[in-house]
């Protein structure tokens, strides 16, 4: 027993979770055009033709009322580190002054 499935596919998205209808178009004197599409990718196809795709909402008039408008959140206050007193060495690097390398390279080449 053979089994065909037949899934159509909208041309422009490839999104198979979306139902798609098949639209054809036959411009004067040229080849008809067949394309599926989906509802959403069909609606400036439909727009030209006043229709609106099945199963899609039809566009509710909105009130004339402006969008919302975002605030910018609030500056936070920036939390400042406290000012050192003394600068403090990180590690355990010695101190040493320049008399004081310059012995230690000496006594190595001896």
């Amino acid at each position: 027993m053979d089994v065909t499935i037949t899934v159509r596919v909208c041309d422009i998205c490839k999104d198979r979770d979306k139902p798609a209808t098949r639209y054809s178009l036959t411009p004067d004197g040229d080849e008809t055009v067949t394309r599926d599409l989906c509802n959403e990718d069909a609606a400036p196809v439909l727009a030209v033709f006043d229709l609106t795709p099945e199963g899609a909402p039809e566009s509710v008039p909105s009130e004339d009322k402006p969008p919302a408008q975002r605030k910018a959140p609030a500056a936070k206050a920036e939390k400042k580190a406290p000012a050192r007193t003394t600068s403090r060495r990180r590690g355990k690097t010695p101190v040493r002054t320049l008399e004081e390398i310059e012995a230690a390279k000496k006594a190595a080449q001896s």
